[in-house]
């Protein structure tokens, strides 16, 4: 999975299952906690969700934003220190 990929596609990757993960664990505890109490304030867990979605949409935007440097003669972080390719799988 991660063979032949830029530190950065292995970031982002790692960045969106984590965010996934997070994001579908807290709509299911809003969904349990709306079903057996709903008469409970949920507001605090929702804003809590859609401040982490926002993040996520601005680390995302970012790093995407970065890597484009490397069109313009930025540091490649796709290749080694000396210059060659070389993904996580060849370690």
């Amino acid at each position: 999975m991660f063979k032949h990929r830029s530190v950065i596609e292995v970031m982002v990757l790692v960045f969106v299952f984590i965010v996934a993960f997070t994001l579908v664990g807290l709509g299911v505890i809003i969904l349990v906690v709306e079903i057996k109490h709903p008469e409970a304030d949920t507001a605090l867990l929702v804003n809590t969700m859609m401040s982490l979605v926002s993040g996520i949409l601005g680390a995302l935007l970012g790093l995407i934003a970065g890597q484009s440097k490397d069109k313009e003669g930025g540091p490649d972080l796709g290749k080694r220190p000396d210059g060659t390719d070389g993904g996580l799988g060849d370690l």
